[in-house]
Formats: C-alpha cells, sequence, structure tokens
C-alpha cells in the first residue's frame, strides 16, 4: 500500500550530526501531525509526513572553526554555558517580578509562557515517550492558550499558581483535561515524563537568571551565534557551488527532490501537497520549483525564517530574470507551479528576510518568538504550528 505524503519539510542549515537531526525530526513531525494534517484532510494514523535529510551533504570545517576569534566575554556564565543560559541571560520578562521567569511571562502571555518552555526544550536528549507525551500535551495548551490569551485571577487556572513549578503542574493538568490523547498524558497527581521535561527546563531557565547580566554585549552576541553563522555560511557557499544542473542535479538537490516526488507520487486525488521550508530549505525549494523541476506542483509553499528574499536580491537563482527589477514590472513573476506561498518572517530572526516585496504570488507573516535565537525557535513551539495550521487552512479555503 502506497501511504501518501501530503507534507514534506525541508530543513536548514547546520543539521549535520545525524542522530541530533533525527531526534529534531521526530518532534517535528509529531507536531506537524498533532496540528497540520487535520486541516489538510490527511489521516494522522498515515504518519504522512517527509522530511529529507540534506544534512549530511553539508559543509563540515576543515578546521574546526580555528578561524573564530578568541572571545574573552563570558556573560556570567560558564564557558560551556549552553543556548538555553545565554537565552535566560539575555532577556528578562516585561514585567520584571521575580526570579519566575515562566510565570512573569505568562502574566503577560500564556502563549508566550508556553512557547518560552517549549523553545528553551532539550529536544535531542528526549526519549521517544517523552517525546510523543510533550507533543500531545502542546495541542491542548496551545488551543487553550488561543481562548485565554489575558490574564485572569478569576480563571481556576490559577488556582494555586504561585511559582514555575506549580505552573507547570497547572499546564500539565490543563492538558490532561482538554487533551485528546488523556492516555498519552497518564493521569494522577504526579506531572508525567513530559512535565518534568518542562519543569526542569523551566527550573534551568529561573537558575540561569539568577545573578547574570541582562544586557547583551557584542561579545556574548557573537559566542551566541557564532557557530550558527558558520554554519549557516557553510552550507550555502557548499550548495551555491555544488548544485548542479537540471540534468546533473548536486548531492543536496537530489535528495530533497527526490522526497518531492515521492510526496507528489504518493498524493492521493485531490490532496494537496504543503511543502514547509525552513531557513535554506526555502531557498533550495525555490531553486528546485524554478529551475530544477519546473514541472513540480506545490500547493502551499511555506517558506519560515528563509533567504529567498536575499538570494534573490544577489541573482543567487537561475530561475530569476536578471533584468528585474525594470520600471514595468518590480517584482519576479509569481510561479504556476507555486500554487499558494506564505512567507513566515520573525523580525527578532537575523537570517530570515522578506519575500513580499520581491516576488509576486506571496504573502509575508509577521511571526514573533520571543527567543534571543530566533531561527531556531518556530519548530519547537506550539503556538506557531497552531497558527500556521490555521493559515495553511485558510489558504485552502
Amino acid at each position: 500500500m502506497v501511504i501518501p505524503m501530503p507534507v514534506v519539510f525541508v530543513h536548514g542549515v547546520g543539521n549535520h550530526d545525524a542522530e541530533k537531526a533525527k531526534k529534531a525530526h521526530d518532534f517535528r513531525r509529531k507536531l506537524f501531525i498533532q496540528f497540520l494534517l487535520p486541516v489538510i484532510g490527511a489521516d494522522p494514523r498515515h504518519n504522512a509526513v517527509l522530511l529529507p535529510w540534506w544534512g549530511k551533504e553539508g559543509a563540515l570545517p576543515r578546521w574546526g572553526h580555528d578561524c573564530r576569534p578568541g572571545v574573552t566575554e563570558s556573560l556570567g556564565a560558564a564557558d560551556d554555558a549552553s543556548l538555553t543560559q545565554l537565552l535566560a541571560a539575555a532577556e528578562t520578562p516585561q514585567s520584571g517580578r521575580t526570579n519566575d521567569v515562566i510565570l512573569d511571562t505568562a502574566r503577560d502571555s500564556l502563549a508566550d509562557a508556553v512557547d518560552l518552555l517549549y523553545g528553551a526544550l532539550d529536544v535531542e536528549s528526549c526519549s521517544d515517550d517523552e517525546l510523543e507525551e510533550l507533543a500531545a500535551l502542546a495541542v491542548p495548551l496551545a488551543a487553550y492558550c488561543e481562548r485565554h490569551r489575558k490574564f485572569d485571577r478569576t480563571d481556576p487556572f490559577w488556582d494555586g499558581v504561585g511559582d514555575d513549578p506549580s505552573l507547570v503542574k497547572a499546564f500539565v493538568g490543563a492538558g490532561r483535561e482538554r487533551g485528546p490523547h488523556r492516555e498519552t498524558l497518564g493521569a494522577g497527581a504526579g506531572l508525567g515524563r513530559a512535565g518534568e521535561w518542562l519543569d526542569s527546563t523551566a527550573r534551568k531557565l529561573e537558575i540561569a537568571m539568577v545573578g547574570t547580566p541582562t544586557r547583551l554585549s557584542a561579545g556574548g552576541l557573537r559566542r551566541l551565534t557564532d557557530d550558527r553563522m558558520q554554519a549557516f555560511l557553510g552550507d550555502v557557499f557548499k550548495y551555491l557551488a555544488l548544485r548542479g544542473t537540471p540534468r546533473h542535479p548536486g548531492k543536496i538537490i537530489e535528495i530533497v527532490l527526490n522526497d518531492l516526488q515521492v510526496a507528489v507520487d504518493g498524493a492521493p486525488d485531490g490532496e494537496p501537497l504543503v511543502v514547509v521550508a525552513h531557513s535554506m530549505g526555502g531557498d533550495i525549494v525555490y531553486d528546485i520549483a524554478s529551475h530544477f523541476d519546473p514541472e513540480l506542483m506545490i500547493d502551499v509553499l511555506v517558506t519560515v525564517g528563509s533567504q529567498v528574499g536575499l538570494f534573490a536580491e544577489f541573482s543567487a537563482f537561475y530561475g530569476v530574470p536578471l533584468d528585474l527589477p525594470t520600471l514595468d514590472r518590480r517584482k519576479v513573476p509569481a510561479r504556476a507551479n507555486i500554487q499558494r506561498w506564505i512567507n513566515v518572517v520573525d523580525r527578532s530572526d537575523i537570517l530570515c528576510y522578506s519575500a513580499e516585496p520581491v516576488f509576486e504570488g506571496v504573502e509575508d507573516c509577521q511571526y514573533e518568538s520571543g527567543a534571543l535565537w530566533a531561527h531556531a525557535a518556530y519548530f519547537k513551539q506550539p503556538n506557531f504550528y497552531l497558527r500556521l495550521a490555521k493559515r495553511v487552512q485558510a489558504k485552502l479555503t
């Protein structure tokens, strides 16, 4: 039996480690199944999400990042500080009331509190069962946050909530009461595996907040972003140099194009093909649709934190006319094989660019992750999937 694959996710740069990439992919797949498959009419039981891994063909530093300038500032954290610690050291809750960073965030926005917790999760250390619980809990929490956007002390949800641990307990309770997957989340007074992970993440954020400077210095910013920027530039350099031709495509194009074709071949009549592409994944998909396989039909393309607009600005796409823009035509013409295109932009994501001013047929949609390293936050945050699903559903109706 051929299982339909209506959703293809194309990842971005830096996904070179097979085990880490698999963990991140598994979590994304679970959240796509929970949020996106139902709105496009796909059967979640088919696990109909393809995630081509092209990171094995990405660039690796030949000198082990020795070109990085030495950085002496520590930002008050140890030399091996994690992204979670740096995130907490650089950001304080808007209210500034206590050291309970999740609770203070929740008083301003429940959705932001949930996304802050999920965005700081160490997904790569979770077991498959823990990822399953975290994904199941994400659905009712995102739905609850959608209905209860403002702090309301009269809401029974807040009974007994006075610090981060008690807030996490309330989140787990809300998930068990309202979620469609109660059997996955378990029952009783305990937090369960998902709750324990969220509680541990909240405590790490709280510990990192205490006594650390809150003003992010230039050295600290470099420390946070340097490896990621090198990974981005390295993969871009290698992709552009080795992407090949339509008759002889490079390895990265070949990997992604193969899974896109599998999805097209397996899609039943009338079932839409949705392609979600993060970061440079968006550049790869547009390259395929405009040059390597212009016959490939995509019902909805969602580019997230992508550089498609930037690549077009500097003539990096074969499929963009070199004489644009002109007085008569300011934008790149819309492609008939991309029927609907959404480009998600987080203004705090330094690797993210608008597409609407450059291309016809695309809609820029703003999303604020609230994360310091916003580029990696989108696909961990439940409310991102919830809003993405609604936007895709609106495009298909």
